[in-house]
């Protein structure tokens, strides 16, 4: 019954036709031999008898489980890891599909899913800097085909992963270190022996010639316990000064104290009234008597400066900031972002990691495992884990760089979509883009809309006749073209001066046109007229020759065009330089929240950065140009 169900849930994940191919000749490395290492580690001390690793993982757990930092700061950590997602992708489509039935049925066989293996891996490299994973091979619980190994060993098809626990296990190596079996041994003196074939051990900052990683988490170990140690005496300094020490002072030298009939002394009676008065009640004495409240009186030493002092030696073990651990103080947001920066690249770097453990010893094996012919020297042939991206804002720039990239010309469009993270397009996918479906359709439909009609009157406009005959070609009129050309340039500077703002997320309405827009265009008009004096003279030099005014525009035209991307670039310069101030005083940015940035704000921007506005054109390789307020 169960071995029919479970055919059912192999055919649900599409993996049935796999089961077909175990006729197949399974893959292998073609030509390649292992070789041994030749360095002496060591572990050789041992001399092949068991050993358990060099550092004590039992106490991190113990550390784990009683210390809110460490507890949250792995977690946060595992937390991050895992939001972030993954995929598999490759080139060949059939070797990504097959791998992919793969996990799924591994996923069935083990009753675990394969992202629970991810976050738990990680959860132990973060804390532990090793974690191991032991096969289950079997041949009829799995699709894959009976394979030899580089060693020449008959091996069965991988059909679940199952981590084990690192404090338990005992080692036995060679002299080189290398891993020869693994014992795990529990508390209640159970045993289990593995061979380095069934397990795959991922590790950390492993050094030389040691069996394991050092744990990350081992030297920050002691400043904790030192932090916990601060934090109890602190504890019972408060406890002490809580309640005050009252000090009864009864007569003086010159009027001590007096004797009652029955011979008890005065100090004797205000003991016993004490004693035995409620806690709300009044003392009554004459002149005689004295109370003093005893406590630290502002005496005591001051601990914030070690307290704080040592809870960041705590932090900076963990690879957190106070920000991450959710201590914001004044912190806004630029420096929020900058103190997660090292936990950030504490994860990505153990996505790296990870991606080349798997790869290697995972994706590798149930590809051999697969039959099919496939050379996994071949990068065609290759299948990738993608780990998604952890800090997204700074996903979000590199991809608007990627496009204004792409926009400005200076990267193909396979180029661009590669540093996005996607295949580039086939050529029917072109069909579905943006372009194919709307801008073209609507571009047609606005040239169809003209009509004869209009498409005559444009004719008659551009060739009138009249009784001497048809005009040719039509006159050319430099005075309409530069009018034209001077608005045309003056929305174009505006479009990307908003453009270089968008570029730090600066979406409010600006009033730009008569600061720099108007400044940028009397820069333009003067070169502008420098090249319709040369195109004048060169006019008047031709014109004896019979070309025609038309001709000899065209030849300049190309100049004019060049300016315009020139003044372009400028314009867009400018705005990423007003952004990338405004972005800088997260204070002035606050204050301005939620209103326009008007024409005031960017003058108050214009006094503080007039001298390095320049920057903004020599930016772009251009000549450097004069600010002008």
């Amino acid at each position: 019954m169960k071995s029919n169900l479970f055919s059912l849930a192999l055919d649900a994940v599409g993996t049935r036709s796999f089961r077909d191919q175990k006729k197949r000749n399974p893959s292998s490395f073609r030509g390649v031999k292992k070789i041994n290492n030749r360095a002496i580690s060591y572990t050789e001390r041992h001399r092949g008898q068991w050993f358990i690793p060099e550092y004590d993982l039992e106490e991190i757990q113990i550390a784990q489980d009683t210390d809110s930092y460490l507890f949250r700061a792995l977690q946060k950590k595992t937390n991050k890891f895992l939001v972030a997602g993954w995929e598999i992708v490759g080139k060949n489509e059939e070797t990504v599909k097959y791998l992919k039935n793969r996990l799924a049925e591994i996923e069935l066989s083990s009753n675990q899913p394969f992202a629970t293996l991810l976050v738990q891996t990680v959860h132990d490299l973060f804390r532990y800097s090793n974690c191991m994973w032991v096969k289950v091979r079997s041949d009829s619980a799995s699709s894959g085909v009976i394979r030899t190994n580089i060693n020449g060993k008959q091996l069965e098809p991988v059909a679940g992963y199952f981590i084990l626990p690192f404090e338990t296990l005992s080692f036995k190596t060679k002299a080189n270190g290398e891993i020869k079996k693994v014992l795990q041994k529990t508390p209640t003196g159970a045993t289990k022996e593995f061979s380095p074939d069934d397990v795959i051990h991922f590790y950390t900052n492993r050094k030389p010639g040691f069996a394991m990683g050092t744990p990350e988490m081992a030297p920050v170990l002691d400043d904790i316990a030192l932090l916990r140690r601060l934090e109890e005496n602190i504890e019972e300094l408060i406890e002490s000064n809580l309640y005050p020490l009252f000090h009864y002072q009864v007569g003086s030298d010159n009027m001590p104290e007096r004797y009652g009939p029955d011979g008890e002394k005065e100090t004797d009676i205000v003991r016993s009234t004490i004693e035995y008065m409620p806690a709300g009640g009044i003392y009554i004495s004459d002149h005689r008597h004295k109370i003093q409240a005893i406590g630290s009186e502002g005496r005591a030493l001051r601990v914030e400066g070690y307290l704080d002092y040592f809870k960041k030696r705590v932090f900076a073990g963990l690879g957190m900031s106070g920000v991450d651990m959710g201590e914001g103080d004044t912190a806004n947001r630029a420096t929020a972002q900058t103190l997660s920066k090292g936990a950030i690249q504490d994860i990505e770097a153990m996505q790296l990691i990870m991606k080349k453990f798997i790869e290697f010893y995972m994706f590798n094996e149930l590809i051999l495992e697969s039959g099919m012919n496939v050379d996994l020297m071949d990068i065609e042939d290759k299948v990738e884990i993608r780990f998604g991206t952890v800090d997204k804002e700074q996903r979000t720039k590199l991809e608007n760089q990627a496009i204004q990239l792409f926009a400005n010309k200076l990267l193909t469009q396979t180029e661009a979509r590669k540093s996005l993270g996607l295949k580039p397009l086939e050529d029917n996918e072109k069909e579905d883009t943006y372009f194919e479906l709307y801008e073209k359709p609507l571009a047609e439909s606005k040239a169809n809309a003209l009509g004869n009609g209009q498409k005559e009157q444009s004719e008659s406009q551009s060739t009138p006749s009249n009784q001497h005959g048809t005009r040719a070609a039509p006159k050319f009129d430099f005075k309409e073209f530069a009018k034209s050309n001077e608005n045309e340039v003056s929305r174009l500077l505006k479009d990307k001066l908003l453009e270089g703002l968008r570029e730090y997320n600066i979406f409010q309405k600006l009033d730009l046109e008569d600061k720099k827009v108007l400044f940028l265009m009397n820069e333009y008009k003067g070169e502008f007229e420098e090249l319709a004096s040369s195109f004048r003279n060169r006019l008047n030099f031709l014109e004896s020759h019979s070309i025609s005014e038309k001709t000899i525009f065209n030849n300049f035209y190309w100049r004019f065009e060049e300016l315009s991307n020139k003044y372009c670039d400028i314009a867009y310069n400018c705005g990423a330089y007003i952004g990338s101030y405004v972005i800088s005083e997260d204070d002035w940015v606050s204050k301005k929240r939620g209103s326009d940035i008007r024409s005031t704000m960017i003058e108050d921007i214009s006094k503080n950065i007039k001298e390095d506005f320049k920057e903004a054109f020599s930016t772009s390789g251009l000549k450097e140009v004069e600010y002008n307020e």
